[in-house]
């Protein structure tokens, strides 16, 4: 049978485990979370403010309130400072890669949406030539040339909450790992996590973490072609000595093909051809 210390003990460690103070609603949540055999009617009290009150008042006080809810803290002076909040930096694209899949991935949140979201039946594609990032719905085949970029796995999105967890303390972790053995385990994390004070430092976490892992998955790009060799750095094979016409006319051809060859389809279709040898090249195909 549980006893007062016992509950009193449990609400100094949820307390001082919490980076502010909880309300009154809040810590009763975390209290039948980790008690679930707890009822203030066994110690004659009508609620956990009257059992606060009654067993618990030199350690836990009421600090503020709420609405018609009470906020409660611990009484001591030194743990205050547990209350304050250790926000983390949010994950931002810097000026050199704001344009490329990462910038887009964190300015853009259906691309987050999709990639963070591990049974959406949206997919996710990379354009090889601009780095554009597209998101194709159920359906729509892409480009031949695109690059699928996988979006990250549950086990992935489950490892990130162990992470977190790790960081701290036994009084919170124990908690919230309680939480990951059950089904669609992120809602109850993500409100005990609110609960406990570490909303914005989870979100934070997550938000890094996912961008790393999408940073590994993005396909290797490949090569780009060079570009063409100016006219006059193009290597002559004719002899030292000043070349004959035909010869000249010869290392213009090998050369006009040389340059044929390196140039794009859109490049192709701008060239300006006499009209007559275009003719005459399709007359002899």
């Amino acid at each position: 049978m549980l006893t007062e210390q016992e509950v009193t003990s449990l609400l100094v460690r949820l307390l001082s485990g919490s980076q502010r103070p909880l309300k009154g609603s809040e810590l009763s949540v975390l209290v039948r979370t980790s008690l679930p055999d707890f009822d203030p009617a066994k110690f004659g009290c009508r609620n956990l403010r009257e059992f606060i009150h009654r067993f618990a008042s030199g350690d836990v006080t009421e600090v503020d309130k709420a609405g018609m809810d009470i906020i409660y803290g611990i009484r001591t002076a030194e743990q205050q400072p547990l209350f304050e909040s250790t926000a983390q930096p949010a994950v931002s694209a810097t000026k050199h890669d704001y344009r490329g899949p990462l910038g887009q991935l964190l300015e853009n949140p259906r691309i987050w949406k999709t990639y963070a979201s591990p049974d959406t039946p949206f997919r996710l594609f990379l354009i090889p030539s601009s780095r554009q990032i597209r998101v194709l719905r159920p359906g729509f085949s892409p480009d031949p040339s695109w690059l699928e970029i996988p979006r990250i796995t549950a086990e992935k999105l489950l490892q990130i909450a162990k992470d977190f967890i790790a960081e701290l303390p036994d009084s919170q972790g124990v908690l919230l790992s309680r939480v990951l053995e059950q089904p669609g385990w992120w809602v109850p994390y993500f409100e005990l996590v609110r609960t406990l004070g570490l909303k914005t430092r989870w979100i934070s976490y997550r938000r890094r973490r996912i961008a790393d892992e999408f940073e590994r998955s993005l396909p290797t790009l490949p090569s780009q072609p060079q570009p063409p060799q100016p006219l006059d750095l193009v290597k002559q094979t004719a002899p030292a000595e000043v070349p004959t016409t035909s010869d000249t006319e010869s290392v213009m051809k090998r050369v006009a093909a040389e340059v044929v060859q390196r140039m794009t389809d859109s490049e192709l279709r701008a060239l300006n051809l006499p009209l007559g040898y275009v003719v005459d090249a399709l007359t002899t195909r």
